[in-house]
């Protein structure tokens, strides 16, 4: 929204904000690189950081069929992931897998055939 109104302003001055707040050549450069860019990463770095929290993602191939499936295990906002075992359907033949964060490993249930 604000970024919606600076925009907006400049382009009712006719873009003079934009020229007035062009750097030269050299130093336009280094500000881009040593300025800019480490703040911008910093602050999407800070910002995923807020949002997910202890995040986990098991990646791994179906006993069965080889198919890869993916579980998340962390916290999302306030939304978190309720112990460290997820149940998982696999995507492309169904069987049921567990997915355990604590020891990373992916297994079938008991009973579970492979």
């Amino acid at each position: 929204l604000l970024f919606f109104r600076f925009f907006f302003l400049d382009d009712l001055t006719g873009f003079e904000i934009t020229y007035l707040l062009e750097l030269p050549e050299p130093f336009s450069f280094i500000f881009t690189w040593f300025a800019a860019v480490p703040a911008i990463v910093y602050l999407a770095l800070s910002l995923t950081k807020l949002i997910i929290r202890d995040s986990l993602i098991l990646k791994g191939p179906c006993p069965n069929c080889g198919t890869e499936n993916t579980s998340f295990f962390g916290t999302i906002l306030s939304i978190s992931n309720e112990g460290s075992t997820n149940n998982v359907k696999c995507s492309g033949c169904g069987t049921a897998m567990v997915y355990d964060s604590s020891t990373r490993l992916i297994t079938l249930p008991e009973g579970g055939n492979a």
